[in-house]
């Protein structure tokens, strides 16, 4: 008869296996829901700057300081170069249009001079010669017609003659009048052959006339050139005005179109300042700005920008919109506040040390009653050096942790050894 069979468990080994793998995965579990949870961290609440959130006046500007420079200057640069022979003022003096400031000598410029302008000469000859053989031969040409003109004449009035001889029956020959006859057309035949070849000679000769004025134009701004480059040896004030500085000395060395120094004009004043790269795109020719010396209020203007950024910082030029400030000078240094846009009744929180560790995209907001302060995104808009505009993610009353978010570990929330009061 049938009889039932035992089912038989699973064997040590295997259930102790199967033991290890559930153990594995409980424990990876664990960390990684450990881990996507909330993270806690205690801090101490008196190392920190609270700041409410709130409407207020918000005007987006940039301050920064600008030197005062004066508006004209101009470059002294050397063109040829050279050593240097004399020199005939010091830098920090004023200097009239003209004045003498210093001579070169360069022997390599001088012989070269010497030889281009040798070669020049007798280019200028050859043009020269060619323009005086194409009139001769313009005005040979003109005597040679009036020639034929004078002969077609007299053979004219002598075939008149014969024709009224022949009429008249007075005694000539057939052969004498037919002669004459056909020597005048010959004549006149020859002139209009004549008056055709002098037309045609008479272009191309127009065009060697045009080709060799031309090519004397040229050599005489060559010329030209060659003087000023002798001139160039001697290096004359191109203004009137300060000379602020000249960086040369007797026996010096100069290279081709190495700075020697600089003129300015110092009757009239502009400001010259970096601003930062941030602001590149808000600043444009026109940007109004402002700064305050004396208790006084003086208005600029942005009359050019420098494209060029180095060290974060491009540079602008600023004119005063009305009349400078009385006794500025050169070289002194003043605090420009650019304004990007009127004020305005608007959400901001003060900007502080977590404003650039977190870029402005989350803050931590204290808790009502003190205790703790809790991670939330935001999204922050235009900035000035006090405040930032708040766009979303926070309300006006919020209290928001401001200073520097580097200890926290982007902790989602901070517990505070003592509640902090929140009490205005």
């Amino acid at each position: 008869m049938d009889r039932a069979i035992e089912k038989k468990g699973w064997p040590p080994k295997k259930l102790i296996f199967v033991s290890c793998i559930c153990a594995i995965i409980i424990f990876l579990a664990y960390l990684v829901i450990s881990r996507s949870g909330t993270t806690r961290l205690t801090v101490d609440p008196t190392r920190m700057t609270i700041s409410e959130v709130k409407y207020g006046e918000f005007r987006e500007y940039y301050p920064f300081d600008g030197q005062v420079i004066p508006l004209t200057s101009v470059y002294l640069d050397v063109d040829q170069g050279g050593k240097v022979e004399e020199l005939y003022v010091e830098g920090g003096k004023p200097i009239e249009k003209g004045d003498l400031i210093l001579k070169f000598s360069n022997n390599s410029v001088q012989m070269d001079h010497i030889r281009t302008e040798t070669a020049l000469f007798e280019n200028l000859d050859s043009q020269q010669n060619t323009q005086l053989l194409l009139a001769k031969d313009k005005l040979n040409r003109k005597e040679t017609l009036l020639t034929y003109n004078y002969e077609i004449i007299k053979l004219e009035k002598q075939y008149n003659r014969y024709k009224v001889l022949k009429a008249e029956e007075i005694a000539i020959s057939e052969e004498e009048y037919e002669t004459v006859a056909d020597q005048l057309e010959y004549k006149k035949a020859q002139r209009e052959l004549l008056k055709e070849r002098i037309k045609q000679e008479d272009i191309m000769a127009d065009k060697q006339l045009e080709q060799a004025e031309k090519a004397i134009e040229r050599i005489n701004l060559s010329l030209d050139i060659l003087s000023k480059q002798i001139e160039s040896m001697v290096v004359r004030a191109p203004i009137s005005g300060h000379l602020s500085s000249i960086n040369a000395e007797i026996g010096q060395q100069i290279n081709p179109g190495q700075r020697i120094g600089q003129i300015d004009i110092l009757d009239k004043f502009k400001i010259r300042a970096g601003v930062d790269q941030y602001y590149n795109s808000k600043v444009t020719v026109g940007t109004k700005g402002k700064f305050t010396l004396d208790n006084k209020s003086y208005e600029v203007e942005v009359i050019k920008i420098y494209p060029e950024i180095i060290n974060n910082l491009f540079t602008v030029d600023m004119a005063f919109s009305d009349e400078p400030p009385a006794g500025i000078k050169r070289g002194q240094t003043l605090t420009v506040e650019l304004t990007f846009s009127e004020a305005e009744q608007r959400l901001m929180v003060t900007k502080g040390g977590f404003f650039q560790e977190t870029g402005g995209r989350w803050v931590y907001i204290v808790s009502q009653d003190g205790a703790t302060a809790q991670r939330v995104d935001i999204r922050l808009g235009r900035q000035n050096p006090r405040y930032v505009e708040v766009l979303e993610g926070l309300k006006e009353g919020d209290m928001v942790v401001t200073s520097g978010y580097d200890t926290f570990k982007e902790a989602d929330t901070l517990i505070f050894k003592e509640p902090i009061s929140l009490a205005q």
